[in-house]
């Protein structure tokens, strides 16, 4: 498929009444808002650059006019300036159409950048949840701590005198019911099979949510009180 077939194909789905001619206009539009010239769209995507396609990729997800856009390691392929011109790309529009967005991602820098809110998974489980600023400067669950830990510090002196966080333990396997419980092993079942206790998010300041954990090295532990 040529570019501007891929971008209307959502329109030929969500839009059935659109023209030909119609749609063809929504594409070079949508090409504009992503910083892509409307000549483009009879070009491949062998013809175009990483950050191009991805461009592609985001036009045909907005062209839609979605409320919410589930975005999956959007930029991970991405040369680090590239990235950065993405990301810019993706808050604007998003400011722009008033939409929602998921941004999915490993990368703690990038996350930090294009999030108002930040959700930290552990297991398929909520461990915190707070703005951008309080997980990154009022970090309160273990987990959280060491994957910012685990952020190198291009300063060498400092990468090479700070203290890493360390996680006790091996990794458990996510079929094994109680894998969620690894921070908080106090309330684990030994039954394997049996039904686990679901750790509690406790509101620790306003918005900023924590997942019930016991005291370790980096924390005094939080617990909903019996």
């Amino acid at each position: 498929m040529s570019i501007g077939q891929s971008i209307a194909e959502p329109l030929q789905t969500f839009a059935p009444k659109m023209t030909k001619q119609q749609r063809q206009a929504e594409v070079c539009l949508m090409l504009e808002k992503v910083d892509l010239l409307p000549n483009m769209i009879n070009r491949y995507p062998h013809e175009l650059s990483g950050g191009q396609n991805q461009r592609v990729g985001i036009a045909r997800a907005m062209i839609g006019k979605p409320k919410l856009v589930i975005c999956d390691e959007a930029v991970s392929a991405l040369d680090v300036s590239v990235q950065a011109q993405v990301i810019q790309l993706l808050a604007h529009l998003q400011k722009e159409n008033g939409m929602s967005m998921i941004f999915i991602s490993h990368d703690l820098a990038v996350v930090r950048e294009i999030s108002h809110r930040v959700l930290v998974l552990y297991m398929g489980r909520i461990v915190e949840l707070a703005d951008r600023n309080a997980i990154y400067d009022d970090t309160r669950h273990p987990y959280t701590k060491a994957l910012i830990s685990a952020v190198p510090i291009p300063d060498p002196k400092t990468e090479r005198n700070r203290k890493a966080v360390a996680l006790v333990g091996e990794l458990p396997s996510p079929m094994d019911s109680r894998s969620g419980l690894q921070f908080l092993q106090s309330r684990i079942i030994g039954d394997g099979s049996s039904e686990q206790y679901r750790p509690e998010l406790i509101e620790v300041a306003p918005q900023h949510f924590v997942a019930e954990h016991d005291p370790c090295e980096t924390s005094e532990g939080l617990m909903v009180e019996p």
